[in-house]
C-alpha cells in the first residue's frame, strides 16, 4: 500500500498485518492535463512539466487483523500513487487500486478509502501484471542488483478530497534495483490519461512486513 515511517504505536483501530513476500516501486512519468488532483494538493512537475507516479506492487501472505488471528487473506495488489504536494508536505495520493480478490477488495474501499478496480493482479520478484475491464498492463523484472535502493518516505492520502490519511508501517529497509521491460500498457493511459514513461528499474524488497491501519481524516 505506502510507506510512512514505522510507528507501531500510532495505531489505535484495526491494523492490518501480514508479510509481502515480494514488494516493487516503479516510478512513471506523464503529463498531467487528464488528472484532476483535489482542491487541497498540487502536482509535483519535473522540469519538463510531467508528473510521476509511482506503482506500489506486492503480494501479501497471510493477512490478518490483530486480534483477529483465524481470518486470514493471500492475494496481490497494486497502487497507483501520484506525487503530490499537501502545503509543503511531499505526500502520494492513490488514483487507482488494483486488486482481483473479492473480500481484500470489498475491504479496501471500506476501510481504506481506496478507490478499487476489479483487475487479476499478479505480482512476483519477476513480474507484474494486472488485467480487467479497465485495461492491462504487463512489466518484466530482470534479476535484482546487489546495491541498495533508499526507500521514498511519504504520507498516504485517499479520498476524492485527499480527506483521508493511510498510517502505513514501514522499516525503512533499502531495496535492490531490477530492470524492467515493459511487454503491455494500455493500463497506464487508462488511469492517468496519458502515456506513462515507465522508469528503466524498480526497487525490489523481499519478505518485508505488512502493517496498515484503517483510513483516518485528516
Amino acid at each position: 500500500m505506502s510507506s510512512l515511517p514505522w510507528r507501531r504505536a500510532s495505531y489505535s483501530r484495526p491494523v492490518f498485518i501480514g508479510r509481502e513476500r515480494a514488494t516493487i516501486e516503479l516510478d512513471g512519468a506523464f503529463r498531467p492535463g487528464a488528472v484532476a488532483v483535489p482542491p487541497r494538493l498540487s502536482l509535483e512537475l519535473d522540469n519538463d512539466g510531467r508528473a510521476r507516479v509511482r506503482l506500489f506492487a506486492f503480494h501479501v501472505e497471510r493477512l490478518r487483523v490483530a486480534r483477529l488471528p483465524l481470518v486470514r487473506a493471500s492475494y496481490a495488489e497494486l497502487l497507483w500513487r501520484v506525487a503530490v504536494r499537501a502545503g509543503d508536505t511531499p505526500a502520494w495520493w492513490v488514483i487507482a487500486c488494483d486488486l482481483g480478490a473479492r473480500v481484500p477488495r470489498v475491504v479496501a474501499a471500506r476501510f481504506i478509502k481506496y478507490p478499487v478496480r476489479d483487475q487479476r493482479v499478479e505480482v512476483s520478484e519477476r513480474a507484474i501484471a494486472s488485467r480487467g475491464a479497465a485495461g492491462a498492463l504487463a512489466l518484466a523484472l530482470g534479476p535484482p542488483g546487489d546495491s541498495a535502493v533508499a526507500i521514498e518516505q511519504r504520507p498516504l492520502l485517499v479520498g476524492a478530497a485527499a480527506e483521508y490519511e493511510v498510517p502505513w508501517g514501514d522499516d525503512g529497509a533499502p531495496g535492490r534495483p531490477a530492470l524492467v521491460t515493459v511487454e503491455e500498457d494500455t493500463l497506464g493511459e487508462a488511469t492517468l490519461g496519458a502515456t506513462v514513461a515507465w522508469a528503466p528499474a524498480a526497487t525490489l524488497r523481499v519478505d518485508r512486513e505488512h502493517r496498515c491501519g484503517v483510513a483516518r481524516l485528516r
